[in-house]
């Protein structure tokens, strides 16, 4: 650039020098004198403040790098700043660097820098350098984040093994950017794995279970072992619960049976409108409770019923056979059994142990139909300052915030057929129980009504503030609208046409949540 401005000077000065009259020449020579110093100055003066701006931006970028960087040291968070400052300036040529500095404040990394610039009136000025400065806010703000990912069938082989990849990379960076804050615990991460239910716990013995207190080893206090809000009948299949006994504990059930039987920590969904909620159980009102997975031994005839694992021991219709109680005394399940469905990875609550987090995730499974409202509602739980879990600050917390990743490869699915049934047993027991809001219906209305569930949830769940983030996985059917608009904003929706892309949808989340922000 220097080189250019002098020769367009040369070039105005050799049309001077001809003009052979007396009085131009003179006139020009004095012009010369005056003006070359004030016209070289001027371009000079223009050729700092682009060079200043130059240096502001890439300082800025420098400082945001480092930043962003896991540094934890003053010459951590310094070379990498000045790493990062010497590449961003290397497409600017005859400029000198004079000094440069980045340097931990607190949260901030503040930055400056002194440049010589580039000049060509060098002989009738001083020229002064341009000097930056830059401050970057590492993120302050105390992060709760669950990952809701999907654990059904259709999520076997390769789909399995690249979320596990994706979803433990994704820990990796969010520890990282905690692992940058001045904050103490500044990321907890929990983990629900979701298919037609989820599981709360572990194996759970009822060896030890009082069946007159209902209390137990391991039993929360938040379940209704007794299943009062299925509104049970002296039949069933009347509109109640599964047993023809009203009433029934089904802890006490499954201690009666033989070989130290477990419950497997399921759940049922909750009746509406607790279903979409984060509210605590109360005992004014039993639907609000949560209702223990229990898979019941299904007729022995017709042939062709899903989970039949024990003697029906009894004459009678179909819906006597399946409910009655005695025939679980002392039986010994052959095949299926009351956890049949039951047996994902459990939920882990919110934690700071990364590596116990990522082993869990290793050990998800595939197995089973999407019930998208059901993994969603708990990846709530997990979050809300609320029982069952409580676990979470309370809504409003100064700087908190609480984010929800919902990854799903499916639409919604209630499985119909399971002859008198009309359902598979699942996280919402059998469709005649009506915990849906409908007692029967084909495929397409389940789904919609599983639809419509999904979005009131994602509406009150967004109306807490969470951040929600939805990615869908190579799904075909259905309108990718409904994960679109449970998203917190369309950017936080990501619709991967190929499980190969969901690491990157992965990186791009974990960038967007790693919230920092230039201050000066």
């Amino acid at each position: 650039m220097r080189t250019s401005i002098l020769k367009g000077l040369t070039a105005r000065l050799r049309s001077g020098a001809r003009d052979e009259s007396g009085a131009a020449a003179i006139i020009f020579a004095v012009a010369l004198v005056l003006l070359a110093p004030l016209t070289l100055g001027v371009f000079d003066l223009y050729i700092g403040a682009n060079q200043k701006q130059k240096l502001q931006d890439a300082l800025d970028a420098a400082a945001l790098f480092a930043a962003r960087s896991s540094a934890q040291t003053q010459k951590e968070i310094n070379e990498v700043g000045q790493r990062a400052l010497k590449a961003n300036l290397s497409s600017f040529p005859g400029s000198a660097l004079i000094t440069s500095s980045f340097v931990l404040d607190g949260p901030k990394v503040v930055a400056s820098a002194e440049m010589t610039p580039m000049a060509v009136a060098t002989g009738f000025f001083q020229h002064g350098n341009v000097k930056a400065g830059a401050e970057v806010l590492r993120a302050m703000d105390r992060l709760e984040i669950a990952l809701v990912l999907d654990n059904t069938g259709s999520m076997a082989g390769t789909k399995m093994s690249t979320l596990k990849s994706a979803a433990k990379d994704l820990v990796d960076k969010l520890d990282a950017a905690g692992k940058r804050s001045t904050a103490s615990d500044p990321i907890q991460i929990s983990l629900v794995p979701f298919s037609s239910t989820v599981r709360v716990a572990e194996d759970v013995s009822v060896k030890n279970y009082n069946t007159s207190t209902r209390t137990g080893p391991g039993i929360p206090t938040w379940l209704d072992s007794r299943a009062l809000g299925h509104n049970e009948s002296a039949k069933s299949g009347a509109g109640g619960d599964i047993f023809t006994t009203a009433n029934t504990d089904r802890f006490a059930v499954l201690k009666s049976m033989k070989d130290d039987q477990v419950w497997g920590g399921c759940v049922e969904s909750r009746r509406q409108p607790f279903d979409v909620q984060d509210t605590a159980p109360y005992a004014a009102n039993v639907d609000s409770y949560f209702v223990p997975y229990f898979a019941p031994d299904e007729p022995d005839n017709p042939k062709g019923f899903a989970n039949n694992y024990i003697k029906d021991k009894t004459n009678g219709g179909v819906w006597e056979r399946q409910g009655y109680v005695g025939k679980y005394d002392n039986a010994k399940p052959s095949g299926g059994g009351p956890n049949q469905g039951c047996d994902l990875e459990p939920i882990m609550p919110l934690t700071t142990d990364m590596n116990a987090l990522k082993s869990a995730i290793d050990s998800m499974n595939a197995n089973g139909n999407t019930n998208i409202p059901m993994g969603l509602v708990w990846g709530w739980h997990t979050l809300s300052p609320n029982a069952p879990l409580a676990d979470g600050v309370a809504y409003g917390t100064k700087n908190h915030r609480k984010i929800i990743i919902l990854m799903t490869d499916g639409d919604n699915v209630a499985s119909t057929g399971n002859k008198n049934n009309q359902s598979r047993y699942s996280g919402l027991g059998y469709i005649w129980q009506g915990l849906l809001g409908i007692r029967a219906g084909s495929g397409n209305k389940r789904t919609s009504v599983m639809n419509d569930r999904l979005d009131l949830l994602c509406e009150n769940i967004k109306k807490k503030d969470i951040v929600l983030y939805t990615v869908r996985v190579e799904v075909k059917s259905g309108s990718s609208s409904l994960l679109k608009n449970c998203a917190t904003d369309p950017d936080k929706f990501f619709d991967v046409q190929n499980v190969s892309q969901l690491g990157a949808a992965f990186d791009a989340i974990a960038g967007s949540i790693d919230n920092l922000r230039l201050t000066k």
